[in-house]
């Protein structure tokens, strides 16, 4: 019995440390998608990203990760044409086509959905 309460309270730990996911309008994360990616210079557009949507500023903000664990943070322009590297360490460059943003920052292409049911390409 006493074994069992010891591999309980590592995994209550662990969910515990999960990032929150706060409602909108709250300043958090609203909700993670599955997006289509090119990391790293890769020719071929496959699902493997995510998508965590945010607002900073009054502003549309995404975080983008890579299954290796790499992450870049965007923002959209006042006129929601483009999507702007938060961080700056290398400019991006996008264009809204439609229902979603292409996006080429350093060796990495995205394609970002407008809104989160916006359909891939």
């Amino acid at each position: 019995m006493i074994k069992a309460a010891f591999a309980i309270v590592p995994l209550a730990l662990l969910t515990a440390c999960k990032d929150p996911v706060q409602a909108p309008g709250e300043g958090g994360v609203v909700k993670s998608d599955a997006i289509w990616c090119a990391a790293d210079g890769s020719t071929e557009l496959k699902q493997d990203c995510t998508l965590e949507r945010g607002n900073e500023q009054g502003k549309p903000s995404f975080v983008i990760r890579h299954p290796d664990g790499k992450f870049r943070r965007l923002i959209a322009t006042e006129d929601g044409q483009n999507l702007l590297a938060a961080d700056g360490a290398q400019p991006s460059q996008s264009a809204r086509k439609g229902d979603r943003w292409e996006v080429i920052l350093g060796d990495d292409r995205y394609v970002v959905p407008v809104t989160a049911d916006a359909p891939h390409p």
